[in-house]
């Protein structure tokens, strides 16, 4: 069970001993299907109204203000609403994991940029990190496909470089008309196109943690995801294009990852 699978496992139990709690911050989070970090699970968030004693339950429970009133039900459990437990979010957390979160909720249709700048705007008076929750705000993008391209790209964006566009598809030349679809991809003024791939174990290796396939199994199906990104990348070269493949742990050391994009022509903001 993965970290996210998890916490929502603990929350539907938490939500059974108490069912008068509301879940807040991450915990809301995941109950609204977002894309929290794995670093954020450390604990269960719980909204208490203003005024209200909470005698705290245990260390791995925390409690916060309700500031909106307004308050919902998913996954079977009651917690904030969608706007404001992305704005709760981005207040709290840094850009990186607040841009995973928010491009989630894009991704998948649960609220809308413009309701979101609504929000942000009617609730950032005096609070905590608004700024920041409105500068992550400002850069999100729900074409973005899960929460390690989101975080890849807030790094891209925090070392100086021009934001990608994302998903662009790009005609197959050794199969005219079918087009590949790329991670990260920028256009240079001289023509040139750059293409970022973000490479993950799990992109190979489709039937990991799943115990019906046999080791043999899940590294054949690992070597054939394998070739199939080699031919992948070798349609895009025939392209003209420029191929850069990188892991998230790449992009994690930062001086490296500045190196790789710079060397690449990457250009800066």
């Amino acid at each position: 069970m993965n970290p996210r699978a998890r916490e929502r496992a603990r929350i539907k139990a938490i939500h059974k001993l108490h069912p008068d709690w509301t879940f807040c911050l991450y915990s809301a989070a995941i109950a609204h299907g977002l894309q929290v970090p794995h670093a954020l699970l450390d604990a269960t968030h719980i909204a208490i109204a203003k005024g209200r004693n909470w005698r705290k339950a245990e260390p791995t429970i925390h409690s916060h203000i309700l500031h909106d009133p307004i308050t919902t039900t998913s996954d079977g459990v009651p917690c904030t609403n969608i706007s404001a437990t992305i704005f709760e979010c981005l207040c709290a957390t840094d850009f990186r994991f607040g841009l995973a979160i928010v491009d989630s909720a894009l991704h998948n249709h649960l609220v809308s940029r413009e309701t979101l700048i609504d929000y942000f705007e009617q609730h950032a008076r005096y609070r905590h990190g608004s700024r920041q929750a409105h500068m992550t705000l400002m850069h999100a993008d729900g074409r973005s496909e899960n929460g390690g391209e989101s975080v890849v790209r807030a790094i891209i964006l925090e070392l100086g470089f021009a934001g990608p566009d994302l998903q662009v598809e790009i005609e197959d030349p050794l199969n005219p008309g079918t087009y590949k679809r790329v991670d990260y991809y920028w256009l240079l003024e001289d023509g040139r196109a750059i293409v970022g791939e973000l490479d993950g174990f799990e992109k190979y290796l489709k039937t990991h943690g799943n115990p019906r396939k046999s080791p043999d199994e899940n590294l054949r199906s690992a070597i054939k995801a394998m070739r199939r990104e080699r031919m992948r990348e070798t349609s895009l070269n025939l392209a003209g294009i420029t191929v850069l493949r990188f892991s998230y742990a790449d992009a994690l050391d930062t001086e490296k990852f500045f190196s790789l994009l710079s060397t690449a022509g990457v250009p800066l903001a």
